[in-house]
């Protein structure tokens, strides 16, 4: 949030009425529920309190957010506001604004109809609540908004007051699941390996510009919103993939925040290409709980970890000595089947190894052919050494766990297995594998260089080669 100019608000009196008259200035919990003002009569207008006479003065109403926009300097919201129906039978003399549902509460200044919050992180969405404040205290909170603060046309210099000629608007489309998770993550939780991407209708000069006007936070269980540290990573000249240091929070909304609207982004020969305006906007996507399963090759077992908290611990065998699964991040998607038939002729193998085996509850993990998957022939094996052809052999009713209760973009975590990383390219976890300096050279600020590294070493064609 950086400095804050304002000071915190505690609420001293709460739950109670106030009782104004002669006598003074009481506090009275006795009379908190009696909410509404004194009835008057419908042709008279009340006598003004006379001496020893008292008026029961209560909370406020909540206020009603008008409309809540970037103000006038960077990194500032400004919230329009429409005061309470009633004002509890005493002036309302501030109102106060908080962004993390009421933990903290900042003072408006003056009650204009206009609180101006300062000091925000431009890009990022803000959830604010208003209430007001009278003589008895604080009232109830308002209907919450969100505001994005940003940097005002004129003083960000991607955007000038007027935008350079000849010109072509670039659109944008957002994929929140674009591992290859199979689902619309705009419509389904997510598991935590789950990594969203933007795609552009042009391929982008300036990617420098698209990063900085991108933020990416997170809206907790606590209704606290927190920036989530990452980096935009480019796959190609037009879609940019953002990854998080780590996995994303569980149980969380999810917001990338646009504020690409007229910024130049760059220039194509003698065209400059500029963001149109409906790229002032928030994509959101959600994750589930945060399922972590870990797989010790040299332990050879499975630990299933749902929210910090381990509640499984499987058996496994991977596999053996020359067929070693491979090292690393893998990520489950929609690419289930119930019955799978395995064949030795898929690997190469001759009629020596030859076998065709029937399995059940297989989950796929790359689509160079790794599974999770039942092997009844290997019962024997399992939990004590490995010895598969690189697929994840296990006891009927733990991958049948597996199969029901994991969810695309649930994390798989293999190590000690003697085998090689799993490849960039190899499947809904591979971008989880390239180490975090490499990443950040493909990132126009990550890079230091305003230049991206775009290459891959993906093949042409993949052809399944571990398997059983």
């Amino acid at each position: 949030m950086g400095a804050r100019p304002w000071r915190r608000v505690i609420a001293a009196v709460a739950g109670a009425a106030l009782i104004l008259g002669g006598a003074g200035l009481t506090v009275s919990p006795a009379l908190a529920e009696d909410a509404s003002p004194r009835p008057t009569s419908s042709t008279t207008a009340p006598a003004a309190p006379t001496t020893g006479e008292q008026t029961v003065v209560v909370a406020p109403g909540a206020p009603t957010i008008l409309n809540v926009r970037g103000g006038l300097a960077s990194g500032q919201l400004s919230i329009t506001y429409a005061p309470p129906a009633s004002d509890g039978g005493s002036s309302v003399t501030s109102y106060e604004a908080s962004i993390d549902q009421g933990a903290v509460w900042w003072p408006c200044a003056g009650v204009t109809g206009e609180c101006v919050l300062t000091n925000l992180r431009n890009g990022t969405q803000y959830r604010v609540a208003l209430r007001a404040v009278n003589a008895l205290g604080p009232g109830a909170p308002s209907q919450p908004a969100t505001g994005v603060p940003t940097i005002p046309v004129g003083v960000d210099p991607d955007k000038p007051t007027q935008l350079p000629k000849p010109r072509a608007w670039v659109g944008a489309t957002f994929n929140a699941a674009s591992n290859g998770l199979g689902v619309d993550g705009a419509q389904v939780r997510l598991g935590v390996g789950t990594l969203p991407a933007i795609t552009f209708t042009r391929a982008i000069p300036d990617k420098r510009v698209v990063e900085t006007h991108l933020g990416v936070s997170a809206v907790l269980p606590d209704g606290k919103v927190r920036k989530v540290s990452g980096a935009w990573g480019w796959t190609s000249d037009r879609t940019a993939v953002f990854r998080p240091v780590q996995y994303w929070p569980g149980h969380a909304t999810i917001m990338v925040t646009s504020t690409l609207d007229r910024a130049v982004l760059g220039r194509d020969g003698t065209t400059y290409l500029v963001g149109k305006r409906d790229l002032a906007k928030t994509w959101t996507f959600r994750t589930d709980r945060k399922l972590i399963a870990r797989v010790d090759g040299a332990k050879v077992n499975m630990r299933v970890y749902i929210d910090g908290q381990r509640v499984e611990t499987f058996p496994v065998s991977l596999g053996k000595d020359g067929w070693e699964t491979r090292n690393g991040v893998k990520v489950i998607s929609t690419q289930k089947e119930p019955v799978k038939i395995y064949r030795s002729t898929s690997l190469g193998l001759g009629p020596e190894e030859a076998y065709e085996l029937e399995a059940d509850w297989n989950t796929r993990l790359t689509p160079t052919g790794e599974f999770i998957h039942t092997a009844t022939w290997a019962y024997g094996r399992i939990g004590r050494y490995n010895g598969s052809h690189g697929c994840t052999n296990m006891i009927a009713e733990d991958a049948q766990w597996i199969y029901q209760k994991t969810i695309p973009g649930d994390v798989i975590l293999y190590e000690n297995t003697g085998g090689t990383t799993v490849q960039e390219w190899n499947g809904p976890g591979g971008l989880w594998n390239i180490p975090w300096s490499q990443w950040l050279k493909k990132s126009a600020l990550g890079s230091g260089s305003g230049q991206v590294d775009t290459s891959s070493d993906a093949p042409t064609s993949v052809t399944e080669d571990a398997s059983a």
